[in-house]
């Protein structure tokens, strides 16, 4: 019985190494193909090179001992030599002339190749769910792969190629051999046989090696970034924090030891037992036997055996470094993994060009809707059902972390419920397709963000920006309350924000910046405007201002707003108070004082806080 499982745990595992080794050449395959596709030219120049380097290495590192040896010995007329010779140096004109075209054409073909590499992997990266950027083992792998991409690509490419010039080369050095004797060959194997049975292991530990070194590192960007970015400044100098940061430094330098220590003196350990069998087997395994056979034995011409001396080395070499070549396939294959989890992830709520578009909005329903984020046991929302209707204005009100963003998130379907629906026009909205449905929303988160573009592209969220457009811009700016400030700056709306890129950059207080970002929904023309908290750091009468312009702006338009200040609430149609993921009180901001339940307990003691306020003022 022990025997059965022993067998069967041995078939199992060369069946997995059988997988392995075909899902190394299936990723080396597909980076091929990725980096000829970005740039056809890089691959069949380094292929024409490739082949004429190994004639050329053949010919003048190897045939030419053997012929120069022969036409001593056996008086060759002066005209063939001359003949060989010329075709030698045409080989070696032509190698140089490729290789140097190739070094030209590769450094201005790389921003081309890697121009393209980052470009799929920006759509992917946009194209993903926002779920997986809440995940942190899929945000390890996108980092991986964009990091390593390009090099990967290359490294590929020059492994495939290198592939060839051995298959090339080792192909007429070693016809060459057999034809003096075969049995050096048997030789010149074994350095091949060893690294495929000490490299596989040695790669595996290096791979390991580079990827926890990876984690720590992200882990040390990460403080490095809270010394310097202005995002973190004013802590960093007013608390301790720093001294937090320093010390997670320090450990990750630690870490980064511990690993060398793990891995490195194993690698070492392998680079060493390989280094005995090349140099002992290998060469000093030649020199004896040629010598032997030419000295004693006296069957082996001397001319013959300085050639198999000084080929066998390089067979021996080139076989090497062919197992070498395949050792590195499968390291690339590792990191290719990563790419291909990454370009090939399955895209949970997708963009179906052959979908209907939405119409003109009637009416947006949720049914029952229930959803949980990845890892969480409690739902974020659970069993919210309500209606809006083309027009209106609905404020969704209660305290942190009561699911009124992952509300938002989910009705511009960010994430999908869990169990539930939500309708348009009566229309379950997976019918729809996504971009033209979720075009009917104009958005101002509370985690907003400006990008280091101009104020227009900022508020136009797009590029091309036109004269048509920079007045459109100018009049949301001014609804924003944000117009004078813009005004005073030297090119106006086409100021760049922040100093990132260019040294005459504004710079913006969290207000100001928050007035830019709300001027968005003043440029738009969507139906629908969802407002998440854009007024947080605004004081309650700058609040309510931008509220009014607001519904002004939106008038016939449907506003969904959420907020802390229930001032803002008076404004609306119907007021939703969410508490632990459901709805706890609906109605009118009037309606909901009437019941004297949770709403008016919060308005009052919000009132009461404006009051002293103001008695503390007076």
């Amino acid at each position: 019985m022990k025997k059965r499982k022993t067998e069967k745990q041995t078939t199992e595992k060369q069946e997995k190494k059988k997988i392995n080794w075909r899902r190394t050449f299936q990723n080396n395959v597909y980076m091929l193909r990725l980096l000829i596709k970005a740039c056809p030219g890089v691959f069949i120049l380094d292929l024409i090179t490739t082949i004429v380097s190994a004639v050329r290495s053949f010919l003048t590192g190897t045939y030419l001992y053997m012929y120069a040896l022969n036409a001593l010995q056996e008086g060759v007329a002066l005209d063939s030599i001359l003949v060989t010779l010329g075709c030698m140096i045409t080989f070696c004109v032509l190698e140089m002339l490729f290789q140097n075209l190739s070094a030209c054409y590769f450094n201005i073909k790389y921003h081309v190749v890697n121009g393209y590499f980052q470009s799929i992997m920006q759509k992917k990266a946009v194209e993903v769910d926002l779920a997986c950027y809440e995940n942190a083992a899929f945000f390890d792998t996108y980092i991986k792969a964009a990091d390593e991409a390009t090099s990967r690509a290359y490294s590929v490419m020059n492994n495939i190629t290198g592939v060839i010039w051995v298959i090339v080369n080792v192909g007429a050095t070693g016809a060459l051999i057999v034809s003096i004797d075969p049995v050096f060959i048997l030789i010149a194997l074994a350095p091949a046989i060893c690294t495929l049975l000490i490299g596989k292991k040695r790669n595996r530990l290096r791979y390991d090696y580079d990827m926890r070194n990876k984690e720590v590192g992200r882990q040390r960007d990460y403080v490095r970034r809270t010394f310097y970015l202005k995002d973190f400044s004013k802590e960093m100098r007013l608390s301790e924090m720093w001294k937090v940061m320093y010390e997670r430094m320090h450990n990750s330098v630690a870490e980064l030891k511990e690993n060398i220590h793990k891995y490195g003196y194993k690698v070492m350990l392998f680079r060493y037992l390989y280094d005995v069998i090349y140099n002992v087997l290998v060469y000093s395994g030649t020199v004896f036997l040629a010598s032997f056979k030419t000295l004693v034995l006296k069957n082996m011409l001397i001319g013959d055996c300085f050639v198999v001396i000084n080929s066998i080395s390089n067979v021996a070499g080139n076989i090497n470094y062919m197992g070498n070549v395949f050792l590195k396939l499968d390291e690339n294959s590792l990191y290719v993994d990563n790419l291909r989890k990454f370009l090939e992830y399955e895209v949970r709520i997708a963009e179906d060009e052959n979908a209907p578009v939405v119409s003109a909005f009637e009416k947006l329903e949720l049914r029952n809707m229930t959803f949980s984020y990845e890892g969480q046991k409690t739902p974020a929302l659970a069993g919210v059902s309500f209606e809006v209707k083309a027009g209106e204005k609905i404020a969704i009100v209660g305290h942190n972390g009561a699911g009124k963003t992952t509300l938002i998130k989910l009705l511009q379907r960010l994430y999908d419920p869990d169990e539930g629906e939500i309708l348009v026009n009566g229309e379950n909205i997976k019918t729809y397709r996504l971009s033209s449905y979720r075009a009917l929303f104009g958005t101002v988160f509370q985690d907003y963000c400006l990008f280091a573009t101009t104020v227009a592209e900022n508020v136009m969220l797009r590029g091309n920006i036109t004269d048509e457009d920079r007045e459109i811009v100018k009049a949301s700016l001014q609804k924003a309350g944000i117009s004078e400030k813009i005004e005073a700056l030297p090119n106006g709306v086409d100021t760049t924000v922040t100093r990132e890129f260019d040294k005459e950059g504004a710079m913006f207080s969290g207000g100001e910046a928050q007035k830019i970002s709300i001027a968005r929904l003043f440029a738009g023309g969507q139906e629908i405007v969802i407002m998440d908290e854009p007024t947080s750091a605004l004081d309650p009468i700058a609040e309510q201002e931008m509220y009014r312009n607001m519904f002004e702006a939106c008038q016939g338009k449907t506003v969904i707003f959420i907020s802390h200040r229930l001032s803002s609430a008076t404004m609306a149609d119907r007021v939703y108070l969410f508490e632990n993921g459901q709805i706890i009180e609906a109605g009118t901001h009037k309606e909901l004082l009437a019941l004297d339940a949770k709403y008016a307990d919060m308005w009052h003691k919000q009132a009461d806080t404006y009051l002293d306020k103001k008695e503390v003022t007076a």
